[in-house]
């Protein structure tokens, strides 16, 4: 083992112990959570502590840290963080290996994708990882990375933006309008050139980029609170004292918040909501709800740049044998939305003081009252369709809750005992299967994993691809692991870009400094 490849192992370890002391450290769980906020065809789901178990997710599902996705031969997914959004194209196999409020890693098994980065602060990061390299996001921008790990080969499109991509000799910056294709494993060698093709995946990705960039009525809510682009258009706003901002969705009169929709289990946060509208993202999982003249409105509170998620707003009420409809004899869950001022305790350890101010401060909430004080009335439990209830298989197992639905009496004299926590009842699926329409055009890939977050693999299972730790700010040379087994779908040709007259190489940099190739002038017209 020569010196350069062992300094890199001493980092890699390094780093990932430092993880591993973090995780255990017990944080506040990331303060982002993605959306899938567009769909065409399939698109399946495995979870971080349930590798091999695939079930088809789609619009509003949450995509969290540690998340592996799929999407089937011609189909097509959009998941929005917040700071931007990634963009899958068929035969695509991705791992969420971080999200959190100011690091996005992802690790490209086999594949498509254009990442479309809005917000990139000082402190944020934004990295692609694939068989073959690293690549670092270092502007705002518009990036497509092409993936065949049959071929050992990684192309890279920056379109806006910049990018540093690692290989044997150093890093290398591609810039806008350029193209880098990597190929080999371990001794990755890159060729930058001008140009690049584009697609109907592009064209796809450029439709949906026109939907966040339309203009806006106002500024209420920020730009990077995932799911806020469709709220302009399918509600409306009014201001009021007490409130503040209110968006009053176009519904119908007999509609609720958190009744048309279904649950769903994160591992790290329990039980989180999924609505059926179109625009069912960010008022189920930032904000208040009120009723207001009549109709139920979203208060989104005081403005906030980068908005805390929660899986849902809710106060639930214990259905440990309390809690029965009438003709119903097995125990019954329920729950309602949190009115203006009443607190969101998070029912996950280590939410710490910050956390809890986070989470209650812009929505006018006491904060001189102790976090774990249950209150003892809920603002939206006497007004038309502020509770709602299912049965406990029914909340378990992810049916859809309006037609599972059960009639509850509302008044106080038979309130069932109040519960800020949701149910200790775990369902017995992680996430349920949607009903699958057509048959599946491929097979399902194994799924990946970062050993930069140990996952739980059941014995089953065979051994996952495994995605290379970070490397410090890309100063070291890069060294691909080789995959621990084939991908499950076909090789995929990555068109090459057309050739143009060859550029004078580079002279030959430092170790470890950086390599920047310009871009190739055009040539010279005869006269």
């Amino acid at each position: 083992m020569n010196i350069i490849v062992a300094r890199w192992l001493i980092a890699l370890f390094a780093g990932t112990i430092a993880f591993a002391a973090h995780a255990q450290a017990g944080d506040d769980l990331p303060a982002r959570v993605g959306r899938v906020a567009n769909v065409q065809g399939m698109l399946y789901h495995s979870p971080d502590d349930n590798a091999g178990e695939w079930s088809q997710i789609g619009l509003n599902d949450p995509v969290a840290q540690g998340d592996n996705l799929w999407v089937d031969r011609g189909g097509r997914a959009e998941v929005d963080y917040g700071g931007g959004q990634i963009r899958l194209a068929g035969d695509t196999n991705l791992h969420v290996s971080r999200l959190t409020e100011r690091r996005l890693a992802l690790f490209v098994a086999a594949g498509s994708i254009i990442a479309r980065v809005r917000a990139l602060e000082p402190e944020d990061s934004v990295r692609v990882d694939t068989p073959t390299t690293q690549v670092a996001l270092t502007r705002p921008g518009l990036y497509r990375v092409d993936v065949d790990p049959e071929a050992a080969r990684t192309t890279l499109i920056v379109r806006e933006g910049a990018a540093d991509v690692a290989t044997a000799a150093g890093t290398g910056q591609v810039l806008p309008g350029q193209t880098a294709v990597l190929t080999g494993r371990g001794n990755v060698t890159a060729d930058i050139r001008n140009g690049g093709g584009i697609d109907g995946f592009d064209t796809w990705g450029a439709a949906r980029d026109r939907v966040y960039e339309a203009p806006r009525e106002n500024a209420y809510v920020s730009r990077e609170m995932v799911g806020s682009a469709d709220l302009d258009t399918y509600g409306a706003w009014q201001t009021y004292p007490d409130y503040g901002a209110v968006w009053f969705p176009t519904v119908d009169p007999e509609w609720a918040p958190y009744r048309f929709g279904h649950w769903t289990w994160l591992r790290d946060w329990g039980y989180a909501w999924v609505d059926d509208a179109p625009w069912g993202y960010a008022p189920f999982h930032y904000g208040r709800w009120a009723y207001v003249g009549g109709r139920w409105g979203w208060c989104p509170g005081a403005y906030v740049a980068r908005p805390l998620w929660a899986p849902a707003l809710v106060a639930w009420y214990d259905g440990a044998g309390f809690m029965r409809a009438p003709g119903h004899d097995g125990i019954v869950y329920g729950w309602v939305p949190l009115g203006w001022r009443e607190p969101f305790v998070p029912s996950w350890r280590g939410c710490t003081s910050r956390c809890y101010a986070r989470y209650n401060r812009p929505y006018a909430v006491d904060m001189a009252e102790r976090p774990d004080a249950r209150p003892t009335h809920f603002a939206n439990w006497s007004v038309p369709g502020g509770v709602t209830a299912v049965p406990a298989a029914a909340l378990a197992s992810g049916r859809p809750v309006a037609i599972n639905r059960l009639p509850i009496a509302t008044n106080a004299a038979i309130a069932p005992p109040l519960s800020m926590t949701p149910p200790a009842v775990k369902p017995a699926r992680v996430r349920p299967s949607a009903p699958i329409e057509r048959p599946r055009v491929t097979p399902l890939p194994a799924p990946v994993q970062s050993i930069e977050r140990p996952l739980r693999t059941p014995a089953s299972v065979p051994s996952p691809v495994r995605v290379p730790a970070p490397m410090p700010a890309l100063a070291l040379p890069y060294l691909a692991p080789a995959p621990a087994m084939p991908m499950a779908p076909p090789p995929r040709v990555v068109p090459q870009p057309p050739p143009i007259p060859a550029a004078v190489p580079a002279p030959t940099p430092a170790q470890h400094a950086p390599i920047r190739i310009a871009p190739v002038p055009p040539p010279e017209r005869p006269n």
